[in-house]
């Protein structure tokens, strides 16, 4: 019945148990960022200046993402998981704390949510890589899939969370809950049983040139290349719909109530697509679904720019979340499958910056943007600029779309040179 519906993976008891702690924890960031948007925007008033206080909370993606990357080569994504969540967790409950005092300083919240997001990064490669310690290759595609449907269904809990508690209370509160969500399953993860790390080929003091390596075996692989360097257009400005969204719901008059209701319904998006994604990739292929998920988002945007009210806005950010989720899953299942694992850390780590890295500058053209127009606008525009660079991406590398994970681990369909296909 599994492998029927695509979700063999859950066949695995460490997988189960990585679901349901990175289900938790997923929660807790649309959680956090329902209460972190409401409190800056609460405290300045103004949307360029939400969209900057997500671009310095964010800023770590940016800057040390192939770091931590590297650390997962170095020590194992599990044991750095877990420092992270437990870590995070603590700050966010700092946080909580502080925006719950009467007059709190601005730069006092944008400096915590900083470092927060210090610690949040050491763990991200991790969380997709994690997939190859607990599954058998054949069902590391599978164990992707349903990685970014626990993300989604954290979204649709996690959206309508913060949006009540952001309603009803203090946003203080709402980072209280985030807190507790992102904490507690650190101790889930650090009992997981996983593979023994491997260190060969990873160097135990270099910084610089195992990175330099990593970036060295994309360019000689023109397919992953193609990939990872597609990840940039929807990280630097599709996935701004994040910052964007508190700034929307102000513009339709809808409060954190509405709020919740487009986290959810984007997150409702993802969630279907999750259940269906792994049948969709063995159907169509990996690589066709790459561009399908970002065809499907980039429209979904496009139709929220041009909404005149919620009524159109709300299930547009469905097909949004649902072809973000097919995207990521089919884009990290490729490079999984085309990475040597003593790279494979370094190489998902080189998507995350590309992909999720750029967020922070994603909020502040963004934000800025959206201050002189409105969050509508540039939703509408960012949705353009996805579309248009996937159509470049398949003119550039037509046999990208041909690709497919076969049920062994392999690829099928790879115009590569044999001594780099993994």
């Amino acid at each position: 019945m599994l492998e029927r519906l695509g979700l063999n993976a859950l066949a695995y008891a460490p997988f189960r148990a990585w679901f349901g702690a990175n289900f938790a924890t997923n929660a807790s960031w649309f959680v956090y960022s329902a209460g972190f948007g409401w409190l800056v925007l609460g405290i300045s008033g103004s949307a360029a200046t939400v969209g900057f206080a997500y671009f310095i909370s964010g800023l770590p993606q940016l800057l040390l993402t192939l770091h931590a990357g590297l650390l997962t080569d170095r020590f194992g994504a599990r044991r750095l998981i877990a420092i992270s969540f437990a870590v995070t967790g603590s700050l966010l409950f700092a946080l909580g704390v502080v925006a719950l005092v009467p007059g709190t300083p601005l730069w006092m919240v944008i400096g915590l949510a900083f470092v927060a997001g210090i610690s949040q990064v050491l763990g991200g490669p991790g969380y997709i890589s994690i997939a190859n310690d607990l599954v058998p290759p054949g069902i590391v595609s599978s164990a992707v899939s349903l990685t970014f449907l626990g993300f989604n269904v954290g979204r649709i809990t996690g959206g309508l969370l913060g949006g009540i508690l952001v309603a009803a209370f203090p946003a203080g509160w709402a980072l209280i809950v985030a807190a507790l969500l992102q904490g507690l399953p650190s101790i889930i993860v650090w009992r997981l049983r996983t593979r023994p790390v491997d260190h060969q080929g990873v160097p135990s003091r270099a910084m610089v040139r195992p990175l330099v390596d990593a970036a060295m075996y994309a360019r000689r692989s023109p397919t992953l290349g193609v990939l990872l360097l597609l990840a940039a257009a929807p990280g630097a400005v599709g996935l701004s719909y994040n910052y964007l969204l508190p700034v929307a719901a102000k513009e339709f008059a809808i409060g954190g109530q509405g709020l919740g209701l487009l986290l959810a319904a984007t997150g409702a998006g993802g969630l279907t697509a999750g259940l269906g994604a792994e049948r969709l990739m063995r159907s169509f292929g990996h690589g066709a679904m790459v561009f399908i998920g970002l065809a499907t988002a980039g429209a979904g945007m496009i139709a929220f720019g041009l909404a005149p009210g919620p009524e159109i806005a709300i299930p547009s950010m469905a097909f949004v979340g649902g072809g973000f989720l097919v995207y990521g899953a089919a884009s990290l299942s490729l490079i999984q499958a085309l990475s040597p694992a003593r790279l494979r850390g370094r190489l998902t780590s080189l998507f995350q910056l590309l992909y999720w890295g750029l967020m922070p500058i994603g909020g502040l053209i963004g934000g800025a943007v959206a201050q002189v127009t409105s969050a509508r606008f540039m939703m509408g525009l960012a949705g353009a600029v996805i579309v248009a660079a996937s159509a470049l991406a398949v003119m550039a590398r037509r046999e990208i779309f041909y690709l497919r994970v076969d049920r062994e681990g392999g690829m099928r369909g790879v115009a590569e040179p044999a001594e780099l296909v993994a």
